[in-house]
């Protein structure tokens, strides 16, 4: 209004209420990223994005992991999920620093992301992981089994208490994770949590190229896939702490 003074505090509230939410951040809000029209998710928009106190009042029944591996520092990224029975929340994001070994990671995951959320390895019910070798690292290894050794022996184990498992990556597979994650934007099926930037900015740009957007869709995608594909889930209801 201080700088329209010639148009009436209606006029302001009516434009504002018919700007579409695509347009809303940068229109309204004046940030400076809006969304990349041709977008492989066009469903996500701002009515997504939620906060610390919408997330605390969540009821979730279960939470689950998902990861995607990079071999250049960054490109690995995690994620925690909480699915409340109908819908899934993305509640946190994590990317290793620098280069770290298998049990480094998994101490510094349980550090960073999860502890936080007021969970531990214990309360994961479901986790995915990109199916990559582990090379010489591990001879006849996968970079799952490695760290679901890893988790083991930190919680000084002999079997680690969930499977990080491989996703289904057939053909057709990448086409069909963006048009499910972005039907249940629109649907009302999935949030994520304001702090998750680096997913909030593949949903918002990603074209669909094999480029760094790609790796927080594919650590988020595994996992929500299970959630989110026509499945009946069940499971024991559970507050998050924060």
């Amino acid at each position: 209004k201080a700088h329209c003074p010639h148009r009436s505090q209606q006029s302001i509230d009516e434009q504002i209420a018919e700007t579409d939410a695509l347009d809303r951040g940068q229109r309204i809000e004046a940030r400076w990223q809006g969304f990349t029209i041709a977008r492989r998710i066009p469903g996500f928009s701002e009515m997504n994005i939620i906060d610390d106190e919408e997330a605390e009042a969540l009821q979730v029944e279960e939470v689950a992991l998902g990861v995607d591996w990079g071999e250049v520092v960054g490109n690995t990224v995690w994620y925690l999920v909480g699915w409340t029975g109908s819908a899934a929340y993305v509640l946190g994001e994590w990317s290793p620093g620098s280069r770290m070994t298998e049990a480094e990671e998994v101490r510094a995951l349980r550090k960073e992301l999860l502890i936080p959320w007021g969970v531990d390895f214990d309360q994961i019910a479901v986790a995915r992981g990109d199916s990559n070798s582990a090379g010489r690292r591990g001879i006849a290894s996968t970079v799952n089994q490695m760290v679901n050794r890893a988790i083991a022996r930190e919680l000084g184990r002999s079997r680690p208490p969930f499977e990080l498992r491989p996703p289904y990556k057939g053909p057709g597979s990448v086409r069909a994770r963006a048009r499910i994650l972005s039907s249940a934007c629109i649907e009302g099926r999935l949030y994520v949590h304001q702090d998750c930037q680096r997913l909030i900015h593949t949903l918002r740009h990603w074209m669909g190229a094999n480029d760094n957007l790609k790796h927080p869709f594919d650590a988020a995608g595994y996992i929500l896939e299970h959630y989110l594909s026509p499945v009946t889930r069940s499971g024991t209801t559970q507050t998050l702490v924060r």
